[in-house]
């Protein structure tokens, strides 16, 4: 079994690998958490490489979204697999709605939730989800807005922030994230709490050069909203 195991990690962090391969090895050694943390880099890899092109991309998101989904939920406890499966969900999600791909019927969106609900102590994850959330309501908008709202996503951005109050980068990305899910204005949202408000105005505060702007806007919508 070691052997097998040493085998599959060597094949996945093999450059140029084929991505059906790849998958074909994450779900072979599903219950092996190197395997699928390199797997899932593997597939960021794959994406990032694709460039631009939302049909190149989606090459890779056909096969790859539901592995890494499969990773996180194989792996709950594991940080490692989740920062890694969120940076993958981040390079694929230009491909949502592409073809046959979707990131709501996957169950990626409520996978990458539960990531933030299960380590929100871990910075890292936070802030790998928070782009992960914001990558995937950047080209899903409203309607990717509201499913993010519905699993709890707003609630676990605002977590982040109060979790992390120091780190800039888990700042940055939660208020980015949440700037875009509030952008779009037929998204329904959660109303705008004492506790969210304090948090953003301590971001802008603290981080000036990365929150000030993402929060003024933040808080305009939400408060014209309610």
């Amino acid at each position: 079994n070691k052997d097998e195991s040493h085998d599959a990690i060597m094949f996945v962090q093999r450059p140029g690998a084929p991505v059906r391969d790849v998958v074909t090895t994450m779900w072979a050694n599903e219950e092996d958490g190197g395997v699928q943390m390199l797997g899932c880099s593997a597939l960021e890899l794959a994406a990032t490489e694709a460039g631009s092109s939302e049909e190149a991309i989606a090459t890779v998101a056909l096969l790859g979204v539901t592995a890494v989904v499969n990773a996180m939920k194989n792996h709950p406890n594991e940080p490692a697999v989740q920062e890694k499966a969120c940076s993958a969900l981040m390079a694929m999600a230009p491909a949502d709605g592409v073809r046959e791909v979707s990131f709501a019927a996957s169950g990626a969106i409520s996978t990458v939730v539960s990531a933030m609900q299960a380590h929100v102590s871990d910075a890292t994850v936070q802030k790998e989800a928070c782009r992960a959330l914001r990558g995937i309501v950047s080209k899903g908008g409203a309607e990717r807005a509201t499913v993010v709202a519905s699993v709890s996503g707003f609630t676990a951005l605002v977590n982040s922030m109060g979790a992390h109050p120091h780190d800039k980068e888990v700042q940055r990305e939660a208020c980015t994230a949440m700037e875009v899910l509030t952008s779009f204005r037929d998204a329904y949202l959660p109303e705008l709490h004492e506790q969210t408000e304090t948090l953003l105005q301590l971001a802008a505060e603290k981080f000036p050069e990365d929150c000030l702007e993402p929060t003024l806007a933040i808080r305009s919508r939400l408060n014209a909203d309610g």
